[in-house]
Parts: structure tokens; C-alpha cells; sequence
């Protein structure tokens, strides 16, 4: 009975350190169920990757940084550790790469929904916003009043991150948010 009870112990910790050794490098960058971790964001239009954004925590508030964009080659082109690309709709025009567009992320009184601003970096604009995870995507509503689209961020892997960019850095991060113009 006792060789039976201890096979079926090394089986199922066999099995459930397989299942983590499958799952390790997405839940590296993920808290199971949180909006934070690494997110490739879309273009509305297009629906091409349009950046990666890390969805951290500070203070208690979620915040949003811009740590890689691609180019429409759909390579990455510019990383926060060789920023190229300047904000337009930004005060002082900053590079795209290390800003946080999004903050002040909240939870809402409905369970699993946040609530808070993002910012168009290019057109100077900001927007209230939704975030809601739905399985392996972060589903973003920016809203203008009553209008809004609902669009969906891919979760990355560590294999998305540009080159050089490592998740220790993401404890150092300190909000600074933007002024448009």
C-alpha cells in the first residue's frame, strides 16, 4: 500500500511540475487573473502589434509603460533601452519608449474589471478607459463619453521582450505621467 500511495504522490508531482515547466515562461510575465504583466497592444485598424506595454503596479495604482514598438514590417523598432521615436502629442515630445500612457488603474466594484486613463501618445489625447482580462488577452475600451471600442492586447512571452529588457527592471519603475499638448 505504501509503494502504491507513494507512486501515485511522484506521479502527480510529476505531472503538476510538467505543467509548470509548460506555463513558466507566459506566467513569468503574468499574475494569473491581474491586468499587470507584458502586453502586446494592437493597432485598431490594422490589427498589427503595435507595442509592448508593461501593466505594473505602484502604490496600489496600475500604470502602464511602453517598453518596445514595432514597425509596420512588424519587427520591433524602437525599445526603452534605445529610444528613437518621439511622442508628438506630448509635452516636450518625449520618445514613446518608456512613457507610461497608461494610469490612475483602478478596480471597479464589478469583479475582474479596472477602471482608468490612457493616453494617445500621438494625437495628444486621453481617454477613460476599461481593462478586463478574457483568457490570454487583456480586452482595452478606451472611451470618449459614451463612445468607445474595445480592443484586444495579446499576452507576451518572454521571447517578445526586446533584446537587453529584463522584468527586474519593471520593480524600479516610479510613474511619470504625461502632459499632452
Amino acid at each position: 500500500m505504501k509503494k502504491i500511495l507513494s507512486f501515485l504522490i511522484f506521479c502527480t508531482s510529476f505531472a503538476l511540475s510538467s505543467c509548470s515547466l509548460v506555463n513558466q515562461e507566459s506566467h513569468d510575465l503574468h499574475d494569473d487573473g491581474s491586468i499587470t504583466g507584458v502586453w502586446i497592444t494592437r493597432d485598431e485598424k490594422s490589427d498589427k502589434p503595435r507595442s509592448i506595454a508593461v501593466m505594473y503596479e505602484y502604490k496600489g495604482i496600475i500604470y502602464g509603460r511602453m517598453i518596445a514598438t514595432y514597425g509596420d514590417d512588424g519587427k520591433i523598432k524602437d525599445t526603452i533601452e534605445e529610444k528613437k521615436e518621439k511622442a508628438p502629442g506630448v509635452v516636450g515630445n518625449p520618445p514613446y519608449c518608456g512613457m507610461d500612457f497608461v494610469y490612475n488603474v483602478r478596480p471597479s466594484r464589478t469583479e475582474g474589471r479596472f477602471y482608468g486613463k490612457i493616453i494617445d501618445p500621438e494625437k495628444g489625447k486621453i481617454y477613460n478607459a476599461q481593462f478586463w482580462r478574457q483568457g490570454d488577452q487583456l480586452i482595452v475600451r478606451g472611451q470618449l463619453w459614451i463612445f468607445g471600442k474595445n480592443i484586444p492586447w495579446k499576452k507576451a512571452t518572454a521571447k517578445d521582450l526586446p533584446k537587453g529588457f529584463s522584468m527586474s527592471e519593471v520593480k524600479s519603475f516610479k510613474p511619470v505621467i504625461p502632459v499632452v499638448k
